[in-house]
């Protein structure tokens, strides 16, 4: 997979842990479902498990959803300095095949997705309106930069669609 972006500065004292992880791109005819004002659904990937398998039980576990038809869109890097880990996102488009709800969700936050169907432009659009905001944020503790990060990955993923 090409690596699309890297997000965040790196630190050259800092020994990272490597975290990989999935993001989907869920499309239902010309929509795509957007999480929480501009996230993508996914996850990290466990020991043992394929690209594959995490892309099956995180869809699984936050939305009830099954997919199909899975492509590979590229790899988006993230320094998350706060917590001395790389991200390796591993990013994928597929169709959605049903939808239900979550089904063994890890956290309150993974309970309460909102969830929105959007054109890709219009996705897009939400998707740098939230980036805005959270670059107001104090970029001091995970939460944010996190968040931030997350959405500017979701970005150059969905970007790379047009």
């Amino acid at each position: 997979m090409n690596t699309i972006t890297t997000i965040g500065a790196v630190d050259e004292f800092m020994t990272y842990t490597n975290r990989p992880t999935v993001k989907v791109v869920i499309r239902k005819d010309d929509f795509i479902l957007i999480l929480n004002d501009g996230l993508l659904p996914g996850g990290g990937i466990n020991d043992g498990e394929s690209d594959l398998d995490t892309i099956f039980r995180e869809l699984q576990e936050e939305l009830g959803a099954t997919v199909s038809d899975i492509r590979s869109i590229g790899v988006v890097i993230q320094y998350r300095n706060l917590l001395g880990k790389r991200y390796i996102i591993k990013g994928y488009s597929a169709n959605l095949i049903s939808i239900g709800g979550a089904t063994n969700f890890q956290d309150v936050g993974e309970a309460q997705f909102t969830k929105t169907w959007l054109t890709l432009d219009g996705a897009l659009e939400l998707t740098t309106k939230s980036i805005d905001t959270a670059k107001t944020k104090p970029m001091n503790d995970d939460l944010n930069q996190g968040r931030l990060y997350n959405l500017m990955s979701s970005y150059e993923l969905l970007k790379c669609l047009k």
